[in-house]
């Protein structure tokens, strides 16, 4: 079973059946989304429409429609939450309108429980109001990215491949453990063994970007939240990966299986990685998914199909789960 079946079969037993927006309700594959959503019972969709004639016929879920719609609601709550920005009375009257904007405030005001964006909108008009408007979760300075690559029984965890171009040690320390926490809570990922990823294992090279992996090494040996995990860098790809390769590079690694979680120094390197996995090693790429917002936003090739948007509306869905289930815990 892939890990997305086995998010949707957790989520159908939980009860908890979460709202998500689509910012792009127009798009025909977001519809077909919708429909496939609402007929699993998993979540609830909203589209948002422009105008009135972008909305089909008969069209029977939950939406808003830019045009028509009292927009005030939202116009007052971004200008309250940005004028210490700057932001006027009449600029976030125009970016109510616009519905990357709208669907994170439906976020941010608890309207809906997560958001998907990014089918026609670039990755930065999807992350950019969600940065604005949802922020990062608190403890977090950065938001990051994964990959889960999947191959019959094989899962592996890998990051980040597209958003942060040349993180610093201290960086690569917490995007490192923001992708950990994510494999265990919501892949469900047992074997928590995170590679640091470098051209060198364990001073076998030099170099500045070598320094940095080891220095985001030793912050991350210090976090007593990751005592769960086993984390090792700096490492080549080949002695985390092939059992074989660690025991003659590494041998102080007593690491009975490959790592399942991999880091990549740089946004570079996690590209080119993924994208190898995918097409030559025959890997099914799911993502990016976002990570590090304090509500679930996730962004969508613009090459999307249905299928890719359905995929990556159950893991929304599972995130918005995850996050619930955080503020329960706070309020105890």
């Amino acid at each position: 079973m892939s890990f997305v079946d086995q998010l949707k079969e957790k989520l159908s037993k939980t009860h908890f059946v979460p709202k998500i927006v689509y910012a792009e309700g127009w798009s025909c594959e977001i519809q077909k989304t919708a429909d496939a959503i609402a007929q699993s019972k998993i979540a609830k969709p909203v589209l948002i429409f422009r105008t009135q004639n972008e909305v089909p016929k008969n069209f029977k879920h939950e939406h808003i429609i830019i045009e028509t719609q009292d927009l005030s609601e939202y116009s007052e709550f971004l200008y309250k939450l940005r004028k210490d920005k700057g932001l006027g009375i009449d600029q976030a009257k125009e970016l109510v309108k616009q519905p990357n904007y709208l669907a994170s405030i439906l976020v941010k005001m608890q309207k809906v429980d997560c958001e998907i964006c990014g089918i026609e909108y670039t990755t930065k008009d999807t992350l950019k109001p969600a940065l604005q408007i949802i922020k990062t979760k608190p403890g977090y300075r950065l938001v990051t990215s994964a990959f889960v690559l999947e191959k019959g029984e094989e899962r592996y965890v890998m990051g980040d491949s597209a958003i942060n171009l040349y993180p610093n040690a201290e960086e690569l320390a917490q995007i490192a453990k923001m992708i950990s926490f994510f494999a265990r809570d919501v892949i469900s990922c047992k074997n928590l063994k995170v590679a640091l990823l470098s051209y060198s294992t364990a001073g076998s090279g030099a170099g500045e970007s070598v320094d940095k992996v080891r220095k985001a090494y030793q912050i991350l040996r210090q976090d007593i939240e990751l005592n769960d995990f086993q984390i090792f860098g700096e490492i080549q790809f080949d002695a985390a990966f092939c059992h074989e390769v660690m025991v003659k590079k590494v041998p102080q690694l007593y690491w009975e299986t490959n790592a399942k979680i991999y880091i990549y120094p740089n946004i570079d390197a996690g590209n080119i990685g993924y994208k190898i996995a995918q097409r030559m090693g025959k890997f099914e790429a799911i993502g990016p998914i976002l990570i590090g917002l304090d509500r679930p936003v996730n962004d969508l090739s613009r090459g999307a199909v249905a299928s890719d948007v359905i995929k990556l509306s159950y893991i929304t869905a599972y995130q918005a789960y995850v996050r619930m289930l955080e503020d329960k815990n706070a309020k105890k």
